[in-house]
């Protein structure tokens, strides 16, 4: 049973880093299952045995970078990342760079095929879901407005780094993140309450 275990994950990621090197190459709209098939090597039956359709692999990939996200985040609440955010936004940033395959390449691909806008939601259901953050927010309506602002504005910046806008260590990116959150929530979260 252990063997027919590895041999279903062995081919399972087979086909999700053939998908991903072809969406390298092109559009996701274009790549078909007959190419994906041969990049990953493997028969038809044995994708159809694991995904319904192509669309299937890539939210398999989307929920593989949710599962990323949980093990990073999982034990922290926002309340407390929002004191010193610092430990969590450089664990993120060596994951991300030591990540080579697949995550690595997942997050390249960030703006693209809806992942960045399915990470982005899913950070900022991590921060409301924080009752407490979001009470000093004022209301849940200014919560939303401020969980969107930081998850767009964290994602856009690690995916330009990723993508080598700005050559500078996970630290360097780890502390300006963490700096700029902590200075604008503390000064955001005064000025509601005065």
């Amino acid at each position: 049973m252990a063997g027919t275990n590895r041999m279903v994950e062995k081919s399972r990621k087979a086909i999700k880093d053939a998908l991903l090197e072809l969406m390298y190459e092109k559009d996701f709209g274009s790549i078909t299952v007959n190419e994906l098939l041969k990049r990953a090597n493997i028969s038809r039956g044995t994708f159809y045995a694991h995904f319904k359709n192509l669309e299937d692999v890539r939210q398999s990939l989307i929920d593989d970078l949710y599962a990323h996200a949980d093990m990073l985040f999982g034990d922290y609440k926002a309340s407390e990342l929002a004191e010193d955010p610092y430990p969590i936004m450089l664990m993120a940033a060596e994951f991300m760079l030591a990540s080579k395959d697949p995550a690595k390449r997942v997050f390249k691909f960030i703006n693209i095929y809806d992942l960045g806008i399915n990470l982005k939601d899913w950070l900022t259901k991590f921060i409301l879901e924080d009752e407490a953050l979001t009470e000093k927010f004022g209301s849940r309506e200014i919560a939303e407005v401020c969980a969107r602002f930081i998850s767009g504005g964290v994602m856009h910046t690690y995916n330009m780094w990723l993508l080598g806008d700005y050559p500078v260590t996970p630290e360097v990116l780890a502390r300006s993140l963490a700096d700029m959150l902590t200075v604008g929530l503390h000064g955001f979260i005064k000025a509601k309450e005065a």
